[in-house]
């Protein structure tokens, strides 16, 4: 069987016959259709071996080919950073691991090829807002509207991501104890609106701000379960919002980028600098993996002195456990 012959069994077999999210599907379709379909689809499977492979990255690093279909027909495909060309190597991998899984459909007795992800920095922290600029943003976002507002502190005071912020009901958000609950993500591909679980499936509890709640009481409204809409009544969609963030970024004196995500990493960093101990901040993020939270703990500016600090009280008092100086214990 060839690589473009398994390539559909892959998707409808594994990724969604085993429930994955839309988004992590169209994700996945979109690498084999760009990237691995054009250059290596009439390959047999046991033929895509580790020369093959490094041909695929090297193709991948340089960029410079062209997408093969749809709405961007035509685009020279960029260079690549190797975040994106490691999941490129994860999706092929994964995929040839199924067709040894599959034996008896596909042919394949063993991996061809060893995948091997290049090294990246995980530890480097996303870009962020300092607290000026963020605070400018607030302002400006409540200049524009109140749907902005809400959406600029649901993502700088809360953490929510985009497909969050898009999903958030008005039973998710407990007005009385002040917590909110991101219980889905929402995802729009084309025509199409999916609802999926919250990433990592973790629908946690996340207190509000005394700003935040103000801003969700203003959107109260009659027009259905979910918080935000259209002007019309339709719920909202990504490109409408990342339209109202534009806005509020060209009137706080950034570019027009109709960035979201960017106010997450906003939120994690700010708790970092303060000093909230990092599984108090993986908690609030709804991070599934403590590495992830990591990533941002070197922007606390007190945790290396309040380790010193602690390591000598420790000793002073017999190895015993003592508290972080001026704060709660750390965990």
């Amino acid at each position: 069987m060839t690589v473009a012959e398994f390539a559909p069994l892959f998707v409808s077999g594994h990724l969604e016959g085993n429930a994955k999210k839309r988004s992590a599907i169209v994700a996945v379709e979109s690498i084999l259709d760009i990237h691995v379909l054009p250059f290596i689809g009439s390959r047999p499977l046991d033929r895509v071996t580790d020369d093959i492979v490094a041909d695929l990255r090297s193709k991948w690093l340089n960029g410079g080919y062209e997408i093969p279909s749809g709405l961007r027909k035509g685009t020279l495909v960029a260079l690549a950073s190797k975040k994106s060309v490691n999941n490129r190597l994860a999706a092929l991998g994964s995929m040839l691991r199924r067709a040894v899984e599959w034996r008896s459909k596909t042919g394949l007795a063993a991996l061809p090829c060893s995948i091997k992800l290049l090294p990246v920095d995980d530890q480097k922290v996303p870009a962020f807002y300092d607290h000026e600029t963020y605070e400018r943003m607030v302002e400006a976002a409540d200049k524009v509207s109140p749907e902005a507002l809400a959406i600029v502190l649901l993502g700088g005071d809360a953490g929510l991501r985009l497909g969050e912020i898009l999903g958030l009901d008005q039973m998710d958000v407990d007005r009385r104890g002040g917590r909110l609950t991101p219980r889905r993500s929402v995802f729009v591909k084309g025509t199409g609106r999916h609802v999926d679980d919250v990433k990592g499936g973790l629908a946690k509890p996340v207190p509000m701000s005394s700003r935040l709640a103000d801003a969700l009481k203003a959107l109260r409204h009659l027009k259905g379960s979910r918080i935000f809409y259209g002007r019309e009544g339709e719920e909202m969609t990504p490109k409408v919002l990342r339209m109202i963030m534009a806005r509020v970024e060209t009137l706080a004196g950034l570019p027009a980028a109709g960035h979201v995500h960017v106010l997450r990493h906003t939120f994690c960093s700010h708790l970092a600098m303060a000093g909230v101990p990092a599984m108090t901040i993986k908690d609030l993020a709804r991070h599934s993996s403590l590495t992830t939270t990591l990533r941002y703990m070197h922007l606390s500016p007190s945790a290396k002195d309040d380790g010193i600090a602690m390591l000598t009280a420790s000793r002073a008092a017999g190895g015993a456990v003592v508290q972080a100086p001026g704060r709660a214990r750390l965990v």
